[in-house]
C-alpha cells in the first residue's frame, strides 16, 4: 500500500485516474489468482501485490471522486463511500464463518468483487480519463506551493489513530479471541459485528461532520470509541454487551478513516491529490506501527490486553482535539478592554 500511495500521483498525472484505478484492480486480481496456488511464505508476494493495488486505487479513485463533490456535501458523500468500503468488513468474515476460512470460496469471492469493480469504469467511456489529465497535472503543480492546512493536519492525526486501531484490531484479533476463549465461529461472527458497525455508522458520521464540523465530530467519535473499547475489554463473550460494543468499536474505527478522508476532501481542490496522499500515508504508516505497538504490549501483559492500548489512543485523540478546539475558541475571543 505504501508503494502504491507514493507512486499513484505520478501515475495519475501520466495516464489519468481511470486507468490508474484499472491498474490497481489488475494488481489485486493477479494477487487473488496467485494466492490460491501458493502457500506460506510465498503468500507474501500476492500480499504485497494486493497492497499495491489498494494504494493505487485509493489515491486515484478518491481524488477523482471528491474533486466532483461540492464542499457542503463532502461529509455525506465520504460517509456513503466509506459505508460501501466497510461492506467488505462484514461480508468477508460472514463468508468465512459460513463456508470455512480455509476453502476457496473467500478467494473466489474476492476475485469476483474486484473484477466487478472494473465494470462501471469501462462504462464511463474512453474519453473520460483523458479529459482529466490537464486538470490533474495543473493541480499537481499547484500543490507544490500550497501549504498544508490545519484541517488536513487534523485529518492526518485522526486517521493515524484510526490506522493504529485498524492494524492492531484486525491484525491481532485472532490472538485476542483465543485468549478470551472464543472459538473460530464466535471470532468470525464478532468480526462481522465490527464490519456491520463500520457499515451502519459512516453516513451519520459524515452527516455530523457536515453539520457540526470536523473538531466536534472527532471529539464525539473518539469518546464513543474509548467507552466502547473499555466495554468490549470488560464484557464476557456470552453476554450481549460484547457484540453491541463491537458494533460501536467497528463503527468508530471506520469513522476515524471517514473523518480523515473528509478533511482531505474538503481541502483545497488544487491540492486534493497531495492532501489525499498525505492522509492515506498517515493511515498506512500507522497501520504498520499499530500491530507492532499492540503486539509488544500483548507480549508483556497477555493477549487479552489488546483493547486497552486502543482505548488509550482514542482517549488521547479526544483530549487532544478538545484542547485544540478550546485553544482556537480562546484565540478567537476579543481581548478584554484595558
Amino acid at each position: 500500500m505504501l508503494a502504491g500511495l507514493l507512486a499513484a500521483p505520478a501515475i495519475v498525472a501520466r495516464i489519468g485516474a481511470k486507468k490508474t484505478v484499472l491498474l490497481g484492480l489488475a494488481a489485486s486480481i493477479a494477487a487473488f489468482s496467485a494466492a490460491n496456488w501458493l502457500s506460506w511464505p510465498l503468500w507474501i508476494a500476492p500480499g504485497v501485490l494486493t497492497g499495491l493495488g489498494i494504494g493505487l486505487r485509493w489515491i486515484a479513485n478518491e481524488s477523482w471522486l471528491y474533486s466532483l463533490v461540492p464542499e457542503e456535501l463532502g461529509g455525506r458523500v465520504v460517509g456513503v463511500h466509506e459505508t460501501l468500503i466497510a461492506t467488505a468488513g462484514a461480508i468477508a468474515p460472514a463468508l468465512a464463518a459460513w463456508c470455512g476460512p480455509d476453502g476457496p470460496i473467500a478467494i473466489v469471492a474476492g476475485l469476483s468483487f474486484t473484477s466487478a469493480a472494473a465494470i462501471p469504469l469501462w462504462l464511463t467511456g474512453p474519453g473520460r480519463s483523458a479529459s482529466l489529465l490537464p486538470r490533474e497535472a495543473t493541480a499537481r503543480a499547484s500543490a507544490r506551493t500550497t501549504p498544508v492546512s490545519a484541517l488536513v493536519c487534523l485529518g492526518m492525526i485522526v486517521v493515524a489513530v484510526g490506522g493504529i486501531s485498524d492494524g492492531a484490531l484486525y491484525g491481532l484479533f485472532p490472538l485476542y479471541a483465543g485468549a478470551r476463549g472464543m472459538n473460530a465461529t464466535q471470532a468470525t461472527l464478532l468480526l462481522s459485528c465490527l464490519g456491520l458497525g463500520g457499515m451502519a455508522l459512516q453516513f451519520p458520521v459524515g452527516w455530523m461532520a457536515d453539520r457540526a464540523g470536523l473538531g466536534l465530530t472527532v471529539i464525539a467519535c473518539a469518546t464513543a470509541s474509548t467507552l466502547a473499547l473499555v466495554t468490549f475489554a470488560l464484557a464476557t463473550p456470552v453476554t450481549w454487551l460484547l457484540p453491541a460494543s463491537g458494533l460501536v468499536v467497528g463503527g468508530m474505527n471506520s469513522a476515524f478513516i471517514t473523518l480523515g478522508m473528509y478533511a482531505a476532501a474538503c481541502s483545497e481542490k488544487t491540492a486534493l491529490i497531495r492532501n489525499m496522499r498525505l492522509v492515506s500515508l498517515a493511515f498506512t504508516a500507522s497501520s504498520i506501527v499499530g500491530p507492532l505497538m499492540a503486539g509488544a504490549a500483548m507480549k508483556v501483559f497477555g493477549n487479552d490486553i489488546l483493547m486497552w492500548p486502543l482505548a488509550i489512543a482514542s482517549g488521547a485523540l479526544a483530549v487532544y482535539t478538545l484542547g485544540l478546539s478550546e485553544g482556537r475558541r480562546q484565540s478567537s475571543r476579543p481581548s478584554p478592554a484595558n
